[in-house]
């Protein structure tokens, strides 16, 4: 991983940039010998980061669609699924 001072960062910001988008190389910025922050690409943002909380944001929506499911049982529970998928097939 390339270390850069925020006044380094400052001064190359582009050719900084080009780095990491094209040779999918990391970036850790820091300030005072602190490091404070990571540059990385759009891909492995997408990748690491998207990507690792989908899966919860997933688990989230099956919970909420099971406790919708459980709250309006009595009112569905006579609903032909497939005769309510056809009639709105054919209104549009």
């Amino acid at each position: 991983m390339k270390k850069l001072s925020a006044l380094e960062l400052r001064k190359n910001l582009g050719s900084v940039l080009d780095t990491v988008a094209n040779n999918k190389e990391q970036v850790m910025i820091s300030r005072a010998n602190k490091p404070l922050a990571v540059i990385i690409s759009v891909d492995e943002y997408q990748e690491k980061i998207l990507k690792s909380t989908r899966g919860q944001k997933l688990k989230e929506l099956s919970a909420r669609m099971e406790e919708w499911r459980k709250t309006h049982r009595k009112a569905t529970e006579r609903i032909d699924v497939v005769k309510a998928i056809r009639e709105l097939r054919d209104r549009g």
